[in-house]
């Protein structure tokens, strides 16, 4: 697993991107049945199922990239507060 050597929001920005990866593999090939299966007509049960996976596809990639944000505002408030106490200890 690419996470697991990591720690903190190392590991967290590495699980949020492989689960955005492979949501959006996901949502690709989901695409290709969903249209495949309305131009057969259209309306069949597996047309309905795509479309409600491709909602959830589409959630879990929502909420990767919303995780993916905060993970890395949170590492530049990091760095910033570090920083911070670098130069508070240099002036000392």
């Amino acid at each position: 697993m690419p996470w697991k050597d990591k720690t903190g929001l190392a590991k967290a920005a590495a699980i949020l991107t492989t689960t955005l990866s492979i949501a959006t593999a996901s949502c690709g090939v989901n695409y290709v049945f969903l249209v495949a299966s309305l131009n057969e007509g259209g309306g069949s049960w597996g047309g309905n199922w795509l479309l409600a996976t491709g909602w959830i596809e589409l959630a879990v990639m929502a909420g990767s990239l919303t995780g993916l944000v905060l993970v890395f505002v949170l590492w530049i408030v990091a760095k910033l507060r570090r920083k911070g106490r670098d130069e508070a200890g240099d002036t000392q």
